[in-house]
């Protein structure tokens, strides 16, 4: 019978160490999966990078020269700079924290940067905005009155035009890509409205007009100097002179405009002409967009790098968890079919055993059903004999 069910009876002893190996080796296949999938999610993790760390600290010195220069030339000017802080950045970026406290530091500086830049024009502004107001009160003066008298509409001198001590710095407020042309072209645009300013102060005839714009012009000659030098006379530093006929309030005044109003016109495009001139391509604003560049660059590839990872470990995960449930099925599987083996396997030997145990008695039967007939010959033939 053994011999008979050799591999049955080796399935059934085995059963229990093949459940054993395929759990073992479904384990080891997820380990495997599982080096793999770190393997896989360290090659494509951010990587940090040199160059945002570099450009962070370029921004850094640029914002602390920046102030240094603004703070010098607003102590000169008797004018207030604004109480900034210097930015403070992680030192390794590698986390949606550290980009975040990025985002927030930049966005801090930047109002802080505007602030310093509105803090060299303040008094410039001031002085040019009280006489535009002036003029425009004083148009809508002559507007309701029925009998207005131009000549009280010309404008304004200085008594006195101090000269600025000349500041020494070490570094300019203006980006070195700031061509020669143009530093020159601003220059001469500069001096072209401080000429206008101490035309109209010539022209003033209240003296509180005359102070005013003359601080104005003085204001100008100031600011002029943060310019970088002029590195050669070109014909585009050249001021214009229909420009400048143009702005001269000695202009018609007939019309539906009235002159006030006209020259406060000409006093808003000139405030605004000075700030374009003096208040971009700074060396800060270009670090500051080189910066701010990058670092929406770098959090670009850090949320693909994130997903990129988040990609890996869930198609491992996927084939880890399959994993298991294969072998656990499997191994289940083998138990499973090694016990109805051995009930098969049991059942054939009780049925055997029955088998035999029913031949022999049908084999007993048989003799004795075949012994009895002559034992009772035998016995009757002496009987008949003493009969």
């Amino acid at each position: 019978m053994k011999k008979q069910y050799f591999f049955a009876y080796l399935f059934v002893r085995a059963a229990r160490g093949l459940a054993l190996l395929v759990i073992l080796i479904g384990v080891g296949f997820c380990v495997l999966r599982y080096y793999q999938a770190s393997i896989g999610a360290d090659a494509v993790a951010y990587q940090r990078s040199p160059h945002l760390q570099q450009a962070l600290d370029r921004l850094k010195a640029a914002f602390l020269a920046t102030e240094q220069i603004i703070d010098s030339f607003n102590a000169g000017n008797q004018s207030k700079t604004p109480n900034v802080r210097a930015p403070r950045f992680p030192l390794v970026i590698d986390s949606d924290d550290d980009f975040a406290r990025i985002s927030a530091e930049l966005s801090r500086l930047d109002h802080e940067r505007q602030q310093l830049k509105e803090s060299i024009v303040s008094r410039f502004e001031t002085l040019v905005k009280s006489i535009e107001e002036k003029l425009h009160a004083y148009a809508a003066v002559l507007q309701s009155s029925p009998s207005p008298t131009p000549a009280t509409t010309q404008n304004f001198i200085s008594n006195a035009t101090p000269t600025p001590s000349p500041m020494s710095r070490e570094e300019s407020l203006f980006s070195s890509q700031l061509a020669s042309s143009d530093a020159n072209e601003r220059s001469a645009n500069l001096k072209e409205r401080k000429e206008f300013l101490k035309v109209l102060a010539t022209r003033a005839e209240n003296a509180d007009n005359r102070v005013i714009l003359g601080e104005a012009a003085d204001q100008l000659e100031r600011l002029a100097k943060l310019l970088p030098e002029k590195f050669e006379v070109s014909t585009a530093a050249q001021p214009d002179t229909s420009t400048a006929s143009s702005k001269d309030p000695r202009a018609e005044h007939h019309g539906k405009v009235l002159l006030s109003e006209r020259v406060a016109r000409q006093l808003e495009q000139l405030r605004g002409g000075v700030r374009q001139m003096l208040l971009t391509s700074w060396t800060l604003d270009d670090t500051f967009e080189q910066v701010a560049n990058l670092d929406s660059a770098e959090r670009d590839k850090y949320r693909a790098a994130i997903l990129a990872q988040k990609s890996v470990w869930l198609s491992a995960a996927s084939r880890i968890v399959i994993g298991l449930l294969a072998t656990g099925l499997v191994s289940l599987l083998i138990v499973v079919f090694a016990d109805l083996v051995r009930t098969q396997l049991d059942t054939a030997t009780s049925t055997g055993t029955v088998a035999n145990a029913i031949n022999a008695l049908r084999g007993s039967v048989a003799h004795l059903s075949e012994s009895e007939p002559t034992i009772t010959a035998e016995e009757e033939t002496p009987v008949e004999g003493g009969s």
